[in-house]
C-alpha cells in the first residue's frame, strides 16, 4: 500500500519524492515525504504496520475477569469480549489508549516535519497533510482510529493546536472493508481538518481532491460519504501458499453456508464433528475412516469453529454433556457403541442408534 501511495503522489498529483534527494534534505533538516504544485501541497506518510496482537491480548488479560473470559478455539473478534465483559468500557478505553499513544508518535513527528521543511522553504501559503496508512492491522476499526486522531488533533479548551503544522489527516485503511448497498465493496477514507485548513476553504477543496483522486486511482469512482460506526469486516491477505487449515477458514469466509442456522443447530453440527472426528483419533477397535474421509472431518470441524468465532459464541456452550437425548440421537447416529461411550465419558448400554 505505502508503493501505491507512492505512485498515486507522483503520478496523478504530479509531486517529487523528498526522499529521492534525501541526503541533500537532510543536511538541512526534518522534511516530509512529498511535495506537489511547487510546494502548495505537503505530504506526509505515515504507517500502521506493528502487529498489535500481543499487546491487545494484554489488556484483556491484565483487565478481564478470568470468570469472564470466554472459551474459544482460533482468533475471536475482541468486539465479541467486550460485549459480554463487565468492564467492557473500561477495556475499550484502554485499547483506544494505546492507539493514541501510536497516533501522537505520528502526529508528533509529522508536524516537526512540516514546520522545519516550512520555515527553511517560505511560502506565503501551503497545505500540509498527514497521510495515516493501513494496510495490515485489523485489531483497531476504523472509528477508533479517526476518534484518536480526533482525540489528539482538536484543540485543547482555550488553547493552541497540538499540532499547528498539520492542515489534515487522512486515514486511509485497505485492513477493512464494508459492502454498499449496490454491492460494491468500499474502503475506510477519513478526513480531519484542522482549524488551519477549516478557515481558509481553498484548503479544504485542496484537501477533498486528494482524497477524491485517490478514490478514483484505487475504486475508478468518486468517494461516498458512509458511516464510521457501522460494523466493518476484515481483508484477509491471501499468500501464494497457505496451510490447509486456513485454505479451509479462507473457503467458508467465501461462502458461510453455515451463517443462516440457529445456535442449537450449530450446536449439533459441532459436536457431530467432534464425534466423527473421534474415529479417526481415539483409540478403539472400531475400523478407522479414510484420509480422505478424515480430511473431510477436518475441514468442517474448521469451519463449523469459523462460524462459532463469527458469532462469538462461547464454546462452553457448545459442550457435549448439555445435549438432550434427542440430540445426543442425532450426534451419534451410525456411530459404534464404543465410541460413544468414550465421548459420552459414562458406558450405555444398547445398540448405537
Amino acid at each position: 500500500m505505502e508503493a501505491a501511495f507512492t505512485r498515486f503522489v507522483l503520478t496523478a498529483l504530479k509531486g517529487r519524492s523528498l526522499d529521492d534527494n534525501k541526503d541533500h534534505e537532510a543536511a538541512q533538516g526534518r522534511f516530509p515525504d512529498f511535495v506537489c504544485f511547487r510546494d502548495l501541497l505537503l505530504i506526509e506518510m505515515k504507517h500502521l504496520e506493528t502487529d498489535q496482537n500481543d499487546r491487545v491480548n494484554k489488556v484483556f488479560d491484565r483487565m478481564v475477569d478470568p470468570d469472564e473470559k470466554p472459551v474459544f478455539y482460533g482468533t475471536i473478534d475482541a468486539q465479541h469480549i467486550i460485549d459480554k465483559i463487565s468492564n467492557g468500557e473500561q477495556v475499550k478505553a484502554a485499547l483506544a489508549s494505546k492507539l493514541s499513544r501510536t497516533i501522537e508518535t505520528h502526529l508528533s513527528s509529522a508536524n516537526k516535519q512540516f514546520a522545519d521543511y516550512r520555515g527553511r522553504h517560505p511560502r506565503k501559503n501551503s497545505v500540509s497533510i498527514c497521510v495515516i496508512l493501513n494496510s495490515h492491522q485489523r485489531e483497531f476499526m476504523p472509528e477508533l482510529v479517526l476518534r484518536a486522531v480526533h482525540g489528539k488533533m482538536k484543540n485543547p479548551s482555550g488553547g493552541a493546536s497540538r499540532f499547528p503544522d498539520i492542515d489534515a489527516v487522512l486515514y486511509i485503511s485497505e485492513k477493512h472493508y464494508t459492502m454498499l448497498a449496490d454491492r460494491c465493496i468500499a474502503f475506510p477514507v477519513g478526513i480531519f481538518e484542522a482549524e488551519g485548513a477549516i478557515t481558509l476553504p481553498w484548503k479544504v477543496a485542496l484537501i477533498d481532491l486528494v482524497m477524491q483522486k485517490w478514490s478514483h486511482g484505487r475504486s475508478g469512482g468518486d468517494a461516498v460519504v458512509g458511516n464510521f460506526a457501522d460494523p466493518f469486516d476484515v481483508v484477509d491477505d491471501i499468500p501464494k501458499v497457505m496451510p490447509r487449515h486456513e485454505e479451509w477458514r479462507l473457503e467458508y469466509k467465501r461462502d458461510p453456508y453455515l451463517r443462516n442456522l440457529l445456535d442449537e443447530q450449530l450446536k449439533l453440527i459441532f459436536n457431530r464433528c467432534v464425534a466423527v472426528s473421534s474415529l479417526a483419533f481415539l483409540k478403539g477397535s472400531w475400523p478407522k475412516p479414510s484420509m480422505e474421509e478424515t480430511t473431510a472431518s477436518m475441514r468442517a470441524f474448521t469451519q463449523v469453529i469459523e462460524e462459532i468465532n463469527h458469532r462469538g459464541v462461547d464454546m462452553r456452550n457448545m459442550n457435549m454433556r448439555s445435549l438432550s437425548p434427542s440430540q445426543r440421537e442425532q450426534v451419534f447416529r451410525g456411530l459404534p457403541q464404543e465410541l460413544i461411550d468414550i465421548l459420552s465419558s459414562t458406558p450405555t448400554k444398547g445398540k448405537a442408534a
